[in-house]
């Protein structure tokens, strides 16, 4: 790993980690508003802010800016930054990538100069143009690290290697290692990274809040945003003292909230998720509302919401899209945010970061 910025900060501040934006400018203002930050703080961006959503240029700008602006702020380079080495490079697979994506932050740009992408055209003219006009936003992107280092910790986007040297990790695996939480590292230090969705590790409910694993000194922040459907931006909260460290955490979302209006009870039998990559399902028994299911890539059984199953190109049944298999415990009064009342019989539900179903006549307007 070439690029690894050291970074010293004060025994008694408060540090504020975000990682995977997703070109979602206005979740990421209202993410710093909710935390209160201020230029007391040091921010730390763990990668990804571009890509996936629809503001990415304007996530660039404002970032760029605070950067600028506010010593504090850190920002480290993930998958999706370094995607503009490969339009440097004059890789001819940047191409496919564009017309198979239609949120991408070199569409905007293309856009913002008036350029469309056709059949006719290289990957050499799409440099040219956005070189020719975006060139400290590509210049500033590319001179982002790949890792920051202070005292305690290792921010980088997905992971480490589990080598003796932690800064002989290539850079690929840096920003691209998926499901990091389930590996190891050797350093002596903790590692805080994004990139693969925390909502991949639930097993009893669907949660996409930050872990912190203490025992492998892994903390894993990646909400989500952008990638699943009930997905959240998350903030990782670290307030220093001159002998320990608070951890807390907020998050932001697009969905609306609602009251519960009456207390409900959770069926235990109701758990678990389906996740990436696992969506095949085999329907088991099916009932009103939900339908029993053989994950046969867990080997579990879940019960999957009948309108969440459908049958692919070649018959085979899958889960749409990430969901949530299980019931959440509800009380009179508890704010939750709604999202999904158009199936019968129940609403789908987040509480606290946990994702989950409640019977409808539970949820007021």
């Amino acid at each position: 790993m070439d690029k690894i910025k050291q970074l010293s900060i004060p025994k008694d501040s408060r540090v504020i980690v975000i990682s995977d934006i997703h070109g979602e400018l206005a979740l990421f203002k209202a993410l710093l508003e909710k935390v209160q930050f201020s230029t007391e703080d040091y921010l730390i961006i763990n990668g990804d802010l571009c890509e996936k959503g629809s503001n990415s240029k304007g996530v660039v700008s404002y970032v760029m800016e605070l950067a600028a602006t506010n010593p504090r702020v850190h920002v480290i380079e993930g998958n999706c930054e370094t995607l503009v080495e490969e339009l440097l490079n004059e890789n001819p697979q940047l191409l496919g990538y564009l017309r198979a994506r239609k949120d991408s932050i070199f569409h905007e740009w293309l856009q913002q100069i008036g350029v469309e992408i056709t059949e006719e055209t290289t990957v050499q003219h799409i440099k040219e143009c956005l070189t020719k006009h975006f060139y400290k936003e590509i210049e500033w992107l590319t001179a982002l690290p790949t890792a920051i280092e202070t005292d305690e910790y290792i921010f980088v986007h997905a992971g480490l290697a589990d080598i003796d040297d932690w800064k002989q990790t290539d850079r690929d695996t840096a920003v691209s290692l998926p499901a990091f939480l389930e590996k190891s590292h050797r350093s002596d230090k903790y590692v805080v990274v994004g990139h693969w969705p925390v909502g991949n590790y639930s097993t009893d409910v669907l949660v996409h809040n930050p872990i912190i694993d203490h025992e492998k000194k892994i903390i894993a922040i990646d909400g989500g945003n952008n990638v699943k459907e009930s997905g959240q931006l998350n903030a990782l909260i670290m307030q220093r003292t001159n002998n320990e460290t608070a951890y807390s955490f907020t998050y932001v979302d697009h969905y609306p909230t609602c009251k519960v209006g009456g207390d409900f009870k959770a069926d235990p039998k109701m758990s678990g998720s389906i996740s990436y990559p696992f969506y095949e399902i085999v329907p088991v028994e099916r009932e009103n509302h939900f339908t029993l299911c053989k994950q046969p890539g867990t080997n579990q059984l879940r019960y999957v919401k009948n309108e969440y199953i459908h049958r692919n190109e070649k018959g085979q049944f899958q889960a749409k899209t990430d969901i949530s298999c299980a019931q959440i415990s509800v009380k009179n009064g508890d704010i939750v945010s709604l999202l999904d009342d158009s199936c019968s019989g129940y609403s789908l539900i987040k509480k606290d970061g946990a994702v989950g179903w409640v019977e409808q006549n539970f949820i007021c307007s």
